[in-house]
């Protein structure tokens, strides 16, 4: 959740008390999500053996999906996942395939293009010019994200914009992120409170990342928060660790007090716990993935 600073002069550090923020987005409760709390040392290795297991299948979509979930909420633990060359290699090949557009899965090819890609770039964004992210392929993302919108798939929309405003941030502005889209992620949204709350989270999440401006409008209550509490303590009982994975991002995402695009994929800004609890300074903590 956003804050801002009221003051009619700059503050010293000695100044900031927290009775001197209010918060942005006019929610009644605050959204906490702290990873270091919520994702046991159990889940962590839980987390950790499942990803070695899509490593030995060779099913590197899974592998990409759960080692980007891993990275966002745990970043300290980044080198654990042990990104090798060997990893790096096999998933720009599969990108490689997406690229082609050879239809080898129906209509998703240039979806799973964008959400790989997006994937490979936070994992290594040090290696993000190889992966070939040039205007051809920006324009074919492009058109298939505007199939999305004239058939009003809101949730296809909303997470392909997402992918495609973290893999090139320099075209976001090209994305077609209307009225009409927007309020038509909304009803999507609205249609799945009280009945998904995976679904929900992750739709929240990606409107969220193209539209800061406007998550006080996602209605995040302490109602769906508990919803989304509840499904994800459903997923670490029934050790269904990708779905637990893909909820947790999500929570933390939708929690954070700041969630920017840069060149680097995301950088997320979180209070810490005890911010909401100390006269002290609250110091966000952020962090580039």
């Amino acid at each position: 959740m956003g804050i801002r600073k009221h003051f009619d002069r700059k503050p010293s550090d000695e100044d900031l008390k927290l009775q001197d923020l209010t918060l942005e987005q006019g929610q009644s409760f605050e959204l906490k999500f702290d990873p270091e709390t919520e994702i046991t040392k159990s889940d962590w290795q839980g987390l950790k053996q499942q990803l070695e297991v899509e490593r030995k299948r060779k099913w590197w979509t899974s592998f990409a999906s759960l080692a980007v979930n891993m990275k966002i909420l745990q970043p300290d633990k980044a080198a654990e996942l042990e990104i090798d060359d060997n990893a790096w290699q096999n998933m720009r090949q599969l990108l490689k395939l997406h690229r082609k557009d050879r239809d080898y899965r129906g209509d998703r090819d240039l979806y799973n293009y964008a959400r790989l890609g997006m994937q490979i770039k936070i994992l290594q964004p040090d290696k993000a010019t190889e992966l070939e992210t040039d205007d051809e392929i920006w324009q074919k993302t492009k058109q298939h994200l505007e199939s999305y919108y004239h058939d009003n798939r809101w949730y296809d929309f909303a997470s392909e914009a997402m992918h495609l405003r973290m893999l090139r941030p320099d075209k976001f502005a090209e994305l077609n992120i209307d009225d009409r889209a927007w309020q038509g992620m909304k009803q999507r949204l609205e249609e799945n409170r009280n009945k998904n709350w995976r679904t929900f989270a992750e739709l929240a999440m990606s409107m969220k990342i193209l539209q800061p401006n406007k998550v006080a409008e996602l209605n995040i209550n302490k109602q769906a928060w508990q919803g989304m509490k509840q499904q994800l303590e459903k997923d670490r009982k029934n050790y269904e660790k990708l779905n637990f994975a893909d909820l947790a991002m999500a929570m933390k995402i939708l929690a954070a007090d700041k969630v920017e695009v840069t060149d680097q994929g995301l950088e997320i800004t979180m209070l810490p716990p005890e911010s909401f609890k100390s006269e002290k300074k609250p110091r966000p903590e952020r962090k580039n993935f």
